[in-house]
């Protein structure tokens, strides 16, 4: 009897340890994933304000399109950051310039043609 209940304690302790280890895991690349998406955050914020002192519409578009993606992305997945940081002050910078992108896009609703897959398209005469 005494032998079945460490058999038992051991058994458990085994579960606990591969879980715990399996979660610090699941953080690690958590943590690996928040910081590749602030880096794309960072990276298009910058270029689109680059690009925003030039005069290159299709490059300051391509970005915008970038900062807007990768901006809802990450409020998306791990919500506004807090803290001190100089990543905070930045990614509110990207969500303001991301705020007034989507004010400017055009919803495909007012484009008026229903989207779907029963549509064709003739080429030629």
């Amino acid at each position: 009897m005494r032998s079945a209940f460490v058999i038992f304690v051991a058994v458990a302790l085994c579960a606990c340890f591969v879980c715990y280890s399996l979660g610090y895991r699941s953080g690690i690349k958590q943590s690996r994933l928040e910081e590749d998406q602030r880096g794309l955050v960072v990276l298009s914020l910058t270029g689109y304000k680059e690009a925003e002192a030039t005069n290159w519409p299709k490059v300051k578009s391509l970005l915008a399109t970038e900062l807007f993606g990768f901006t809802r992305d990450y409020e998306r997945r791990f919500g506004a950051p807090t803290g001190a940081g100089n990543f905070v002050p930045r990614f509110y910078e990207a969500k303001g310039i991301a705020d007034r992108i989507e004010k400017e896009m055009v919803p495909l609703s007012a484009l008026g043609v229903p989207l779907g897959s029963n549509g064709t398209a003739k080429f030629g005469n």
